[in-house]
């Protein structure tokens, strides 16, 4: 089936068209019969349907709009999530939970890469990448866990903040 907005929205024009045209064709018949029924069913039609395309433009354009903001702050909220688990990963590289040893220093570097292409994506909100640049400044220092814990925390809620906007 055609999912398209073109699609669908002439399918609707069709459906509701043939509901107003057997809707007046019921009440042109109760009120004087087979003729009356017949032009009532055929204005009602052709003026719905006419009505629909009149306005499929609009409609359309206005589609498409929602359509690229959804796009947008769709995009915006996976990459801030991307972010999250990137940074998490390299905190847990320079913080592993086996000890100092537990993760050599090309998996270390190769996560501290990847977290800082994630926070230099375009299209991150700004409020987001601030908390993220806190975040890998508190990490690179590498020395207080709690200070990484919070500024990791903070960027958590500015990733929630920005999924709630929507």
């Amino acid at each position: 089936m055609d999912t398209t907005p073109e699609a669908v929205h002439r399918r609707i024009a069709a459906a509701l068209a043939a509901f107003v045209a057997v809707g007046a064709a019921v009440s042109g018949f109760l009120l004087n019969g087979s003729p009356t029924a017949a032009v009532w069913a055929v204005a009602g039609g052709s003026g719905t349907a006419l009505g629909m395309f009149m306005v499929r433009r609009r409609v359309l354009a206005t589609l498409e709009e929602s359509r690229g903001t959804a796009m947008e702050l769709g995009y915006a909220e996976g990459i801030g999530d991307m972010v999250v688990v990137g940074l998490h990963a390299y905190a847990a590289a320079v913080f592993p939970m086996t000890g100092p040893g537990g993760v050599s220093m090309a998996e270390r570097l190769k996560r501290r890469d990847l977290a800082y292409q994630l926070t230099a994506t375009e299209g991150l909100p700004h409020h987001v990448a601030e908390r993220a640049a806190a975040a890998l400044e508190a990490i690179d220092a590498g020395r207080d866990h709690e200070r990484v814990q919070s500024a990791l925390n903070a960027l958590m809620r500015a990733v929630h903040e920005q999924r709630r906007r929507v």
